[in-house]
C-alpha cells in the first residue's frame, strides 16, 4: 500500500527517542518527504533543456518508488552537467571533443589540463586492468567492476590533483584563469551491459558513483562480445537495447543524475543477430532465394551470394516493376509481413520471390544479417530518443560514410549529438588520405555533428611505443639514454613529472600535515629535497 509521504532519514539516522537525548534534536529527526512533490520536481528536472527529446518508459512516482529514503548526491553528476554543456557548444559552433583512452593517473591527470573530456576503454582495462589481474582480448569477459574499479581510480586522481592545483593558487594568489582544470568529464566503456537489465542498472550505478559523465553501450549480444573490429560479431534485437538504454536511463534518474547514455551500434560490420523478432531488423535479416537450399549447403550460398535480405530479393525480380509502394514500407523499416503485402501489391502475389530466413541460421539459432551504414541509421534512429549520442563503429575512417550516417540520423533527429571512434585498428596511412586530411579528419566530423571523437586505444599505444624505445635504449646505452630519451625531453617540453615529488603532491601533503600540527611538522619539500637541483 502507497502513502502520501515517506520519512527521509536525518543526520545521523537516529530517531530522537533512539537517541537517548533530552530536549529538541531537530537535526536527528527524520523529516517527512512527499511523494507528490518530489514525483513535481522530478517532472520539472525533466524538463531541462538537457532531457529535450528524452523519452521514458516509467513515470516520476515510479522513480520515487525505487530511489529509498536516503538523499545522496555524486560528484558524477556535476560532471554530467558540464559534459553536457560542453557538447552542446560543440554542436552550436561545429566543434568537438576530442580525447583518448586514459590508462593510468599519469596519463589522465597529463591529459586532463588540455582535453576536454576523457575516455576509457574496456579494451585496455581488459588488457592491462581486469580486477581479476589476469589480462585478456576485448570480449568483455573481465569481472564487471573492471572498467568502475578504473573509473574510480581516475577520477579520485583527477580530484587529487584539482586539489593540489587548487592549494597552489590559493598560496600564490593565482586567478582562476591562471588555474589548470582537471575536473574533465569521463566517459566509460559499459560494453553490452554484462548481462540483463538489471546488471546494466546496476553497472550503471557502480559507474555513477566511481565519477563517470557518460556511459556506452553497444548492440552486441553479451554473450559473444568481441572488439568492434573483430570479425563474427552477433547482434541483439533493436528492443533489446532500446530496452538496456532505458535501464540504465532509470538509474540515473533514480540517483538524480544527468547522466550521459551514449548508444553504439556494430551493425556497419556484424554478421549475426540472435532474433527477428523486432520489425525494424527484419529488412536486414538474410534468407535463402533458392527453394532448394539447405543448411547442409548453405556454405556455398553464402560464397555465391544467394542469400538476400528481402528487399533486396524483391528488387531482383522486380523486372522494372514500379515498387514505390515498396520501397516507402522499406524506408519505414515495415515488418516482414509488411514488406510481402506491399510487393504483393506491387507485383503480384505470385510473382514473390522465395525467401527463407531459417535455412541460413547457425547451429547457436543466430539469424545472418546483411550488414552496413543504412542498418546502423536504422538502429541509431530507433535509439536517439533514449541516448544523448549515437555511435557507429566503422571498418574505416572515411568522411563521406559519416556523412551518410550522420545525415540518416539527423533526418529524423536533428540535434542529435554523434559520437565518432577515431580507431587505432584503422590503418591511417592506408585510408586514402593524405596528411593534410588526416589532421583536418576531427574537424571535418565535428562539422557534422560528431561532437564526441575519441582514439579508443591511444593510451595503450604510446605507452607501449614509449616503454619500447626506452627499455630498447637503455639496454644499449644505459643512464646515456635515460638522460637523453628521458629527462631532457622532460625539460625541454615542459613536462610536469619531471619534479615528480611535487607532481606526486608532496606540497600539499605538507600542507595537510603541518595544518593539523598546528604549523610544527617537518616539511617533506624542505632543506634536502633533490628535486631543488631542478
Amino acid at each position: 500500500m502507497r502513502t502520501n509521504s515517506v520519512m527521509r532519514i536525518g543526520a545521523t539516522g537516529m530517531s530522537k527517542a533512539s537517541s537517548g537525548l533530552a530536549g529538541p534534536t531537530p537535526f536527528l529527526t527524520p523529516k517527512p518527504r512527499s511523494v507528490e512533490e518530489e514525483a513535481a520536481a522530478i517532472e520539472q528536472w525533466w524538463k531541462l533543456p538537457r532531457f529535450e527529446g528524452m523519452k521514458r518508459s516509467y513515470t516520476a512516482k515510479e522513480v520515487v518508488a525505487l530511489r529509498g529514503s536516503l538523499v545522496e548526491t555524486y560528484g558524477a553528476d556535476q560532471m554530467s552537467q558540464k559534459l553536457w554543456e560542453t557538447l552542446q557548444v560543440c554542436k552550436d559552433s561545429g566543434g568537438h571533443s576530442r580525447t583518448f583512452g586514459a590508462l593510468d593517473p599519469v596519463q589522465v591527470a597529463t591529459m586532463a589540463p588540455k582535453l576536454s573530456s576523457i575516455y576509457i576503454s574496456g579494451w585496455q582495462c581488459s588488457s592491462t586492468a581486469s580486477t581479476s589481474n589476469e589480462p585478456g582480448p576485448d570480449f568483455a569477459d573481465y569481472p564487471m567492476d573492471t572498467v568502475p574499479n578504473k573509473v574510480d581510480q581516475l577520477f579520485r586522481a583527477l580530484k587529487f590533483h584539482d586539489r593540489r592545483h587548487w592549494e597552489e593558487a590559493v598560496r600564490t594568489g593565482k586567478s582562476e584563469s591562471e588555474r589548470a582544470d582537471f575536473l574533465k568529464p569521463i566517459i566509460a566503456d559499459g560494453d553490452t551491459g554484462h548481462g540483463g537489465l538489471t546488471a546494466i542498472m546496476r553497472l550503471t550505478k557502480m559507474f555513477i558513483e566511481a565519477g563517470a559523465a557518460g556511459i556506452h553501450f553497444e548492440d552486441q549480444a553479451p554473450g559473444t562480445k568481441k572488439c568492434g573490429h573483430m570479425g563474427g560479431k552477433v547482434l541483439v534485437p533493436t528492443r533489446e537495447h532500446v530496452d538496456r538504454l532505458c535501464a540504465a536511463r532509470l538509474q540515473a534518474d533514480i540517483m538524480g543524475t544527468q547522466t550521459l547514455i551514449v548508444a553504439r551500434t556494430d551493425s556497419e560490420a556484424a554478421t549475426f543477430i540472435t532474433q527477428n523478432v523486432d520489425p525494424r531488423d527484419q529488412g536486414f535479416i538474410l534468407g535463402a532465394t533458392n527453394p532448394a537450399a539447405t543448411s547442409a549447403g548453405i556454405d556455398k550460398d553464402i560464397e555465391s551470394g544467394a542469400l538476400k535480405s528481402y528487399p533486396n530479393a524483391v528488387r531482383d525480380v522486380a523486372n522494372g516493376a514500379d515498387l514505390t509502394a515498396f520501397e516507402a514500407v522499406v524506408t519505414a523499416y515495415g515488418g516482414i509481413d509488411e514488406m510481402k503485402a506491399a510487393a504483393a501489391s506491387c507485383l503480384g502475389a505470385d510473382k514473390l520471390p522465395h525467401f527463407d530466413w531459417e535455412v541460413p541460421r547457425t547451429r547457436e539459432g543466430y539469424y545472418r544479417i546483411n550488414p552496413g551504414t543504412d542498418f546502423a541509421v536504422a538502429r541509431a534512429t530507433a535509439w536517439a530518443p533514449h541516448a544523448d549520442l549515437v555511435w557507429m563503429e566503422t571498418a574505416t575512417p572515411t568522411v563521406a560514410q559519416a556523412a551518410e550516417f550522420a545525415k540518416g540520423v539527423h533526418a529524423v533527429w536533428p540535434k542529435q549529438f554523434l559520437a565518432y571512434n577515431l580507431s587505432p585498428s584503422f590503418n591511417w596511412d592506408a585510408a586514402g588520405m593524405s596528411d593534410d586530411k588526416i589532421e583536418s579528419f576531427t574537424n571535418d566530423l565535428g562539422q557534422l555533428g560528431y561532437v564526441w571523437q575519441f582514439i579508443t586505444l591511444a593510451g595503450f599505444h604510446t605507452n607501449g611505443l614509449g616503454i619500447h624505445n626506452f627499455t630498447n635504449g637503455f639496454a644499449e646505452r644505459g643512464m646515456g639514454a635515460y638522460n637523453n630519451m628521458v629527462q631532457r625531453e622532460e625539460r625541454k617540453t615542459g613536462c610536469a613529472l619531471l619534479t615528480h615529488q611535487k607532481w606526486s603532491g608532496a606540497e600539499l601533503v605538507d600542507l595537510q600535515m603541518n595544518t593539523a600540527a598546528g604549523g610544527l611538522s617537518t616539511s617533506s619539500m624542505g632543506d634536502g629535497v633533490t628535486e631543488d637541483q631542478f
